[in-house]
């Protein structure tokens, strides 16, 4: 049981950090290569994003502050995939960026409660 809170602590405290590199990725995006568009799209998804939590430590689903329901695996996806994002305009490849953030883009609008 004691091993079982730990590895839980352990991912939420994982969780949180990821939330604190979101934001310094978006800011290192609008110091580089990226137009003012792709890095204004960054942003707005970072937030959309940053809203996914869980009620509780450990949780297996996590919400949005529309409703939506994800995994806490896919929560994480998306956040490693935006911090991608952001490293792709630091070094450049708006390309790179610009298909990732259309996949995110698509996966959220997927998952939008409003449209299921």
């Amino acid at each position: 049981m004691h091993h079982r809170r730990s590895v839980l602590f352990i991912f939420s405290c994982v969780l949180g950090i990821s939330g604190g590199v979101l934001a310094q990725a978006a800011y290192a995006a609008g110091q580089a290569g990226c137009d003012d568009k792709l890095t204004h799209a960054l942003k707005h998804l970072q937030l959309v994003v940053g809203t996914l939590r869980s009620d509780k430590a450990g949780q297996m689903r996590v919400f949005a502050s529309d409703g939506s329901e994800f995994t806490a695996a896919q929560a994480q996806w998306m956040k490693g995939q935006l911090a991608l994002v952001a490293m792709a305009c630091t070094y450049g490849n708006a390309a790179d960026a610009a298909r990732r953030l259309a996949e995110v883009q698509q996966f959220l609008s997927a998952h939008h409660r409003s449209l299921s």
